[in-house]
């Protein structure tokens, strides 16, 4: 479920563009194989589209995909997350839709629990650290190897590739540079270590 969690924890922290884009499937590094029903996600990534339109002021956008979210959702049977907030949500934004403009949407809750992006495995913060850094403009390809340098280690999920991971996709927007420079120096340490070994057996 690492695409749930992520968007999830992504919505939770306020980055409805994150969450859409990891629930619609756009994520720059992709989530590993999950077993979130498509149905789910898609649904999932109509609210946040409701949410991230009706924040632009695109009225009708938002309402078209409030609708679709509702559709969807309302087939989505079995879930782990606590649907029912959102559902009011959507009925209430269907006839106010600037309910959005006095009040956030609701947190996710996935299994009884609200997640947040630095509290996530690592598996899954890398989604949102990586769709961060594509909305930033910052290369998720350091993210990417990130989550291979910190996968050598017997313990991933302590190593300082995971820390500096999860600061960044919970950080504040005005913090992201400083934290993505400490996170880049220390993915391009790695990278020239790997490139001084290579090179001594080409």
């Amino acid at each position: 479920m690492t695409a749930l969690l992520a968007g999830a924890a992504a919505h939770n922290a306020g980055q409805y563009g994150v969450a859409r884009s990891i629930w619609a499937g756009e994520a720059p590094v992709a989530p590993e194989a999950d077993d979130a029903d498509d149905q789910l996600l898609d649904g999932l990534a109509a609210f946040a589209t409701a949410v991230t339109e009706s924040r632009r002021g695109e009225w009708d956008a938002a309402l078209d995909a409030a609708t679709a979210a509702d559709i969807e959702l309302d087939a989505v049977d079995g879930t782990r997350v606590d649907l029912a907030p959102i559902e009011r949500w959507l009925a209430a934004f269907g006839t106010d839709p600037e309910i959005a403009e006095r009040s956030p949407p609701p947190r996710i809750a996935v299994d009884g629990d609200r997640p947040t992006p630095g509290a996530l495995p690592l598996s899954a913060a890398v989604v949102v650290a990586g769709t961060v850094a594509a909305a930033r403009g910052d290369d998720p390809e350091v993210v990417a190897d990130a989550l291979r340098f910190a996968r050598r280690s017997e313990h991933p999920e302590t190593t300082r590739y995971a820390t500096f991971v999860r600061d960044y996709a919970a950080a504040e927007p005005s913090e992201r540079a400083i934290v993505f420079e400490r996170l880049s120096g220390l993915v391009g340490r790695q990278r020239r270590k790997e490139d001084d070994v290579s090179g001594l057996f080409d």
